[in-house]
């Protein structure tokens, strides 16, 4: 890493050492986001986890890792993080809930991947857009993929992202030469009442110090990047991977199911866009079929304005066992 990198990657660990994310305690459960995805993401492929070799890269405090662990029993799992502290709390919840499945490790992603192994299954969720060079950091994620894994991505979205965008520049005008002291930082969200928070912060905190933690990673973050569908092709495109499809998109406080494909008019048994809702008339809706994937990616963005992706990014061989219609109806080749 260069000086500017090294510089980003400390103010970021310095951060998430006095503010651990998700949460400073043990004892968070509301934290089911990461499990929820992975049980549909196998409910709808014949990929099963069951034996897979799981990687987190950017584990954080570890509740959301531990409590897919404590569900997928049969699978090995590795959380990884640059945050001695958040690890400690990690390593605590791994003793609370009695889990053989999992392990932790102090790791910068950044500096080198090799030691860490291949996997069938790379997890990334929310932490690229906070490194120094996401580039760097997603190709040297896949390079620890096996022949036929799939890496599952969180990124937050530029769109539905721009209110926050708005009250952090607001608060960082404020805090003026005092950027990083997040006491102050806390105080002014508070006193401004811009703790109102969107999917993925959301939680139900028990105290202030929890509540501490989620206002510095939504308001006061050291280092993001912002995306949409036009920026995710240009960082995927140039990652290593055959391809990939969104697979679900944040928008507010919810989380919808992502198809680019027409769908029937009327209300769906589960949360997932539906273009049909939004090209109500004939000619709008048969102009859409007549879109390019990219196309029609970048129609959802501007209706849905998602402040979140899931991206799935597969290698060639992992596209090839794919049965899931609605992520082959999604894909981008590279």
């Amino acid at each position: 890493m260069n000086q500017d990198d090294e510089h980003i990657t400390q103010k970021v660990q310095d951060m998430y050492s006095k503010y651990p994310y998700p949460s400073p305690s043990a004892d968070l459960t509301q934290t089911n986001e990461l499990l929820n995805l992975l049980r549909i993401f196998e409910l709808e492929s014949n990929i099963k986890l069951k034996g897979k070799n799981i990687l987190d890269a950017g584990c954080g405090s570890g509740h959301r890792i531990t409590n897919a662990a404590e569900f997928f029993k049969n699978c090995d799992f590795l959380g990884i993080d640059i945050t001695e502290e958040s690890l400690k709390i990690a390593n605590d919840l791994k003793k609370i809930k009695k889990l053989q499945n999992i392990r932790f490790l102090n790791y910068n992603i950044m500096e080198s991947v090799k030691e860490l192994g291949k996997f069938d299954i790379v997890l990334c969720m929310g932490v690229l857009h906070h490194l120094s060079d996401p580039m760097m950091g997603l190709q040297k994620l896949v390079t620890t993929l096996k022949d036929d894994g799939v890496i599952f991505l969180y990124l937050y979205g530029k769109l539905g992202g721009h209110k926050r965008m708005l009250n952090k520049e607001l608060v960082s005008i404020l805090l003026g030469k005092e950027k990083q002291n997040y006491e102050l930082g806390i105080k002014l969200v508070r006193d401004l009442e811009l703790n109102k928070f969107e999917y993925g912060w959301n939680l139900n905190f028990k105290n202030g110090k929890e509540e501490d933690s989620l206002i510095v990673d939504s308001l006061l973050h050291a280092n993001e990047v912002l995306y949409d569908s036009i920026d995710i092709e240009n960082l995927l495109r140039q990652s290593g991977l055959y391809g990939y499809s969104i697979f679900g998109i944040t928008v507010g406080t919810k989380g919808l199911l992502y198809d680019s494909g027409v769908r029937a008019k009327g209300k769906l048994s589960v949360l997932q866009t539906n273009i049909a809702q939004m090209l109500k008339s004939e000619l709008p809706l048969s102009r859409y079929e007549s879109l390019n994937i990219r196309e029609r990616y970048r129609i959802l963005d501007l209706f849905y304005e998602p402040n979140g992706y899931t991206i799935l990014g597969f290698t060639k061989n992992a596209y090839e066992k794919l049965s899931n219609d609605r992520l082959k109806r999604n894909f981008i080749k590279t």
